[in-house]
């Protein structure tokens, strides 16, 4: 149950955004110097905790999670903030994977609101600082008051022109660039890689980085040093019952030795392989890939090709993109053939759900329903473009109707705000609070 206590602060948080808010470019728009100016009246507590950051259009905040669970695994004391919340604002701030405590949260916001103050104070009409930004302002000193060893950071859409990227950070990830945002970052990968590649700042020394042609001639213009991973062998992955499955070998005198993932999707090992590279630059002769590899067997990251233990099993994600539901239905398949499914799809009328229930559709009953969050604008009468769909007024109509079929497995794609609305509904909400002790999945390959 939330503590109401929080109600005032995390209110005074986004009024900090509401009703300033401007549509239009990043580069136009934001102002993430707001935020650097409230850490240094905070006398830059980010200093205090050495920092990675974590960027991209996919899988972003799994990288970021995998990373923390490792380097966690390897005895430090890991502050991770991610962005966003799914049900509690507390989700953001997490220390060794356990989300600050409400009492924390206040003591921090206490510390903090007078420096907040001051520089809310000096914000032109037409500007504002964003509440990501405070929220990352918060995590950092409470990082620095937990004595974390290191921290890992999570950005939002962008890069350049991110609030969370104004903490320093001395190493940087970036996953895949797709076409997102496209009215935010511009219309081009060309114009998303500029924005991602702005990751890189003064302060950062190294990069882990795919080698795709938009983003590599703004990395070497940055001087970064590129963490490559060209010497990792043995990178055959295939789906199981638990989950993912691949082997791996840090350098090409090793033997591959197996990973697994408990996430029922074949991007998350790309995202895996990029965690795992950033652990062993970072930790050097301190890295175990026997203390990777069972960290990440057990990095449970909830909503990210999440299998419920529902009755059915129920596969949820948050996937907005065709190409991200092709890739959950074609691990459900590989996992376990013949399945008879079902799906709910709760995608923004923004996003691509026409082509999500376009390669949803012909596996079996498709069932539309919007998510519980009123800024998200969802398409009107789906059904009507899907035949033999149905639109369901709330989540609870959706899952009976879902299970009329008497499915073996529901797929859940959509928004984080319909995976948040899920979570929710089968009462899983409080294990998001503690992510170190979330339960473990069924298995796919259970008997019908």
């Amino acid at each position: 149950m939330k503590d109401p206590r929080l109600d005032e602060p995390i209110s005074a948080i986004y009024h900090l955004y509401n009703g300033r808010h401007r549509h239009g470019p990043d580069a136009v728009v934001r102002h993430p110097e707001w935020t650097r100016h409230l850490l240094e009246e905070l006398g830059r507590p980010d200093d205090a905790c050495p920092a990675i950051m974590v960027t991209g259009s996919k899988g972003k905040g799994s990288t970021a999670f995998y990373l923390a669970s490792i380097l966690e695994a390897h005895g430090l004391s890991v502050g991770f903030f991610s962005s966003p919340h799914l049900v509690d604002n507390l989700e953001r701030l997490r220390l060794n994977r356990r989300a600050i405590s409400a009492d924390a949260f206040l003591d921090a916001y206490r510390a903090v609101k007078p420096a907040l103050d001051r520089v809310t104070a000096r914000i032109p009409p037409d500007q504002y600082l964003g509440p990501v930004g405070a929220f990352a302002a918060l995590a950092a000193w409470y990082f620095r008051e937990a004595r974390a060893d290191v921290a890992v950071y999570e950005t939002g859409r962008g890069a350049r022109f991110d609030d969370v990227a104004e903490v320093h950070h001395q190493g940087s990830i970036i996953t895949r660039i797709l076409l997102e945002h496209r009215h935010e970052l511009g219309p081009t990968l060309a114009d998303i890689a500029w924005h991602k590649a702005g990751v890189v700042r003064p302060e950062t020394a190294w990069v882990v980085a795919p080698r795709d042609p938009h983003l590599t001639p703004w990395l070497e213009a940055a001087g970064a040093r590129w963490v490559a991973d060209t010497t990792m062998v043995g990178r055959a992955s295939a789906v199981a019952a638990g989950g993912m499955r691949f082997t791996i070998a840090m350098d090409r005198t090793g033997d591959p030795y197996p990973v697994s993932l408990p996430m029922w999707a074949p991007f998350a090992v790309a995202n895996a392989r990029q965690a795992l590279l950033a652990a062993q630059h970072w930790l050097g002769p301190r890295f175990s890939l026997p203390t990777a590899a069972a960290a990440l067997a057990h990095a449970r990251f909830p909503g990210r090709g999440d299998l419920l233990p529902s009755a059915p099993p129920t596969l949820l994600d948050g996937a907005v993109r065709r190409e991200s539901a092709r890739a959950v239905v074609a691990a459900v398949q590989a996992a376990r053939p013949g399945q008879h499914l079902a799906s709910i799809v709760g995608v923004p009328a923004d996003k691509d759900w026409v082509g999500v229930a376009k390669v949803l559709a012909p596996l079996g009953p498709l069932v539309f329903v919007n998510a519980k969050n009123r800024r998200l604008t969802f398409p009107q009468r789906p059904q009507d473009r899907f035949p033999g769909s149905r639109w369901a007024p709330d989540l609870a109509t959706a899952w009976r109707w879902a299970r009329t079929s008497h499915p073996d497995l529901v797929l859940a794609l959509g928004t984080q705000s319909l995976v948040a609305d899920v979570l929710e509904f089968f009462g899983w909400e409080d294990a998001l609070l503690d992510l170190a002790r979330a339960p473990e999945s069924p298995s796919l390959a259970q008997e019908r």
